[in-house]
């Protein structure tokens, strides 16, 4: 069946959210019973903080060790300077004093999870985090010694952030398959927009004192590590390719552009939200989709570049497959119902399978990770409200995680294609 036909058929998409639909007999509120009590043992058991990397982020570049060693240092020697212990005799007021403390422990343990991570990407991410969250409480710390001042940090600032911008205006796409280029100057694009923005810091109302400073000294960090990993993705990437590659810039501009147009045409046969009063799975999945796909046109034009604007678009087209998908199953009479445990942990691992599969399946693995990550981080959310739930539970309060599992389920299966057409974009661009 044509996608148009599918799409212009869709009175039933009106009934999903309807009203109305809630009356039919064959197609109510498919939930359970006011009667039927899931007991908490029987959902999946799960442990958010296992479950967080299932697909992790990744770049096909390779990030040296030393890189990785040097954040990590640097962590290390900021915590340092702190007194052990710190305590009142040297930051008399406990609401600050927590503050510091809080933001070491944080880059502890952003320390903790690098070592952890799957990917070196994420790696990376977190050795940033650990460095921030170590400058703000150790440029607190500097201001209480008095040998920071604010002046000083803002200084600093705008120079890290001039440097990125340098950076950013000279830097060349090159690169020799379309693909691969992409991703690598995707992730440099969204590093350097972050390097080089110059919105000031949320900061404390305390005119300008100790917490103040903690703030500006993160943002300095924050800078300044965006930058460097910035250069480091793009001079490990250029030392990848031979000296003779060309530039892609006008290539992922033309790729970006067609897959935009693309998404464009479909977003005026998007179906309307739906309107029953009371939503179960069915309807918070056809929302959950929806909603992506109508932002997604927004996200790609918003994009860091045009690298990032090729993923996006490629995310936007794997929605609307997604989307697609889960109509087409509504409309041969799938129920979404919750009628136990077992459903929900069928639920769960049908996710977790579509997954895994579609990356291993996948003839554009790089592409269909950037969506499987985002499924990822779907059913990461499902997990963690599951986590919370304990005794007897009503299938209504398990519509969003399991709504979370669906909608994750119908992004694994519709990534593999999505990612080709991306890939055929970038090459005949």
């Amino acid at each position: 069946m044509p996608a148009e036909d599918r799409l212009t058929r869709r009175g039933m998409l009106a009934a999903v959210g309807a009203s109305a639909i809630a009356g039919c007999s064959g197609i109510g509120d498919l939930t359970g019973t006011d009667e039927t009590e899931i007991r908490s043992h029987e959902l999946p058991e799960v442990d958010p903080d296992d479950d967080r990397q299932l697909i992790a982020p990744a770049v096909p570049v390779a990030i040296d060790s030393d890189h990785l060693a040097a954040a990590r240092d640097r962590t290390n020697s900021l915590l340092a300077e702190l007194p052990t212990p710190l305590g009142p005799d040297e930051i008399p007021n406990g609401h600050v004093r927590g503050r510091l403390l809080g933001a070491a422990d944080d880059a502890t343990d952003s320390l903790d999870e690098a070592r952890r991570a799957k990917t070196d990407l994420v790696a990376l991410t977190e050795l940033r985090r650990a460095r921030e969250r170590a400058r703000y409480a150790a440029g607190g710390w500097r201001f209480a010694a008095g040998t920071q001042s604010l002046d000083e940090l803002q200084t600093a600032r705008q120079d890290a952030i001039a440097e990125a911008r340098s950076f950013e205006s000279a830097r060349e796409y090159l690169g020799s398959d379309p693909v691969r280029a992409a991703l690598v100057h995707a992730r440099i694009e969204q590093l350097l927009r972050r390097a080089a923005d110059d919105d000031p810091p949320h900061t404390e109302a305390d005119g300008g004192g100790l917490l103040t400073v903690a703030e500006w000294a993160e943002e300095v960090e924050t800078t300044q590590a965006l930058l460097a990993d910035a250069r480091h993705l793009d001079s490990q990437f250029e030392a990848s390719i031979s000296a003779d590659a060309g530039t892609v810039g006008g290539r992922l501009r033309r790729a970006a552009e067609t897959l935009l147009a693309e998404g464009r045409s479909r977003h005026g046969n998007l179906p309307p939200e739906p309107t029953a009063d009371d939503w179960s799975v069915r309807e918070r999945t056809v929302h959950e989709l929806r909603s992506d796909a109508d932002y997604g046109a927004k996200r790609v034009a918003d994009a860091a570049g045009p690298a990032d604007a090729v993923l996006d678009a490629t995310g936007q087209l794997a929605t609307f497959r997604a989307l697609d998908s889960v109509l087409e199953r509504i409309e041969s009479g799938e129920q979404f119902a919750i009628e136990s445990g077992a459903a929900v942990r069928q639920y769960r691992q049908t996710a977790v399978d579509a997954m895994t599969s579609a990356l291993a399946d996948s003839s554009e693995p790089g592409l269909t990770r950037t969506i499987l990550t985002d499924a990822a981080d779907r059913l990461w959310s499902a997990d963690w409200e599951l986590s919370r739930l304990s005794g007897s539970v009503s299938p209504a309060r398990l519509t969003d995680p399991v709504s979370s599992y669906v909608v994750a389920t119908a992004l694994a299966r519709a990534a593999p294609k999505a990612s080709e057409r991306a890939a055929d974009a970038l090459t005949s661009a």
